[in-house]
């Protein structure tokens, strides 16, 4: 289900101002909540980073996560990845391994992820899932990590964290929306509540325009292809398609780079793919004697090489002086 178009509009509408009260509410509840949940938070014995946003739906998270994690793990952490693991079925604390674990199990996103430092044979960072958030974290530092991350942790106040990061979309006209709570506006929680994160990394923002103000110092970065995996693809007619809560960004993302899209095609946010949807997209693809191309996060979830999988990468000047000021935080310099 897409968002509604009322949420990104430049101030509340008619539809966002009936809602209000609603959001109110639920704006409220999310503080009760985070407080509750902040009262007695575990303390880790290693630096905690948290990677979150403040809408629903995707911001550029995991491209995050991956790069910091890979950063780290070549500085000689052993790193760990915690994730809530939306849409799998683990509740207790467990470290994915993509040749035995699924989608169903774990969740789309860590197993993408897992997926990727296993293929990347990056030994050091391992990705962990279960319900309590506080238990997989103390089980990950039991397995001998040095340094967590969390996936999605700006809400999930019961693990203290040494970094707070806020992930923005800077392509959409207004990464904060209308700035109002669900169900008025994208928003988890009030908008003042982002002065709880150190410092925001702000993906995508086209680069010849002046950095918003964000109320937070704010990084610019930019979500790129990774470069063997688009040259196969020059010249040739592409079947896109993904599963993610803006699909449309993949597909820009493709045109950018020069490449010739014969179909775009959307999915919900987490999809799980079934026969029929295989069966539809190999017709499309016969029809336009193309290629089908997808995500990491979709390919998890679909048969071995049945599409041609894209990942992302973080470029960006702003890379250096991120890593400088986290290194100062995380007192690891």
């Amino acid at each position: 289900m897409s968002a509604p178009k009322f949420w990104y509009a430049p101030t509340p509408t008619l539809a966002a101002w009936a809602l209000w009260p609603l959001a109110m509410a639920y704006g409220a509840g999310a503080n009760l909540h985070g407080k509750l949940r902040a009262r007695k938070p575990y303390y880790a014995a290693v630096p905690v980073i948290s990677i979150g946003n403040l809408v629903v739906g995707g911001a550029g998270k995991t491209p995050v996560a991956q790069w910091l994690a890979t950063h780290y793990a070549a500085r000689g952490h052993q790193v760990a990845i915690v994730s809530r693991g939306y849409g799998g079925q683990s509740v207790l604390p467990m470290q994915v391994n993509p040749r035995f674990h699924t989608a169903a199990e774990v969740g789309d996103e860590p197993l993408a992820l897992a997926t990727h430092f296993q293929s990347n044979t990056t030994a050091a960072i391992s990705v962990w899932v279960g319900r309590k958030r506080p238990a997989v974290v103390r089980r990950a530092e039991q397995a001998g990590a040095t340094l967590i991350i969390l996936d999605d942790g700006f809400q999930r106040r019961d693990v203290a964290r040494t970094v707070d990061i806020l992930v923005l979309n800077g392509a959409q006209a207004s990464a904060w929306g209308n700035g109002l709570p669900m169900p008025a506006g994208p928003l988890r929680e009030f908008i003042n509540n982002r002065t709880r994160a150190h410092f925001a990394v702000v993906l995508n923002e086209p680069a010849q325009t002046p950095l918003p103000y964000y109320g937070l110092p704010a990084y610019r970065l930019t979500t790129q292809p990774a470069a063997e995996s688009i040259t196969p693809l020059r010249g040739k007619p592409l079947v896109a398609f993904a599963g993610l809560a803006h699909p449309e960004k993949f597909m820009h993302t493709l045109v950018q780079q020069g490449l010739k899209l014969s179909a775009a095609i959307a999915f919900p946010d987490h999809h799980p793919y079934t026969q029929a949807n295989l069966i539809y997209l190999r017709q499309r693809a016969n029809e336009a004697k193309g290629i089908l191309v997808t995500t990491e996060k979709d390919a998890v979830k679909l048969p071995q090489g049945f599409a041609h999988v894209v990942p992302l990468t973080l470029s960006g000047i702003a890379r250096a002086d991120l890593l400088t000021e986290l290194d100062d935080r995380l007192a690891l310099a």
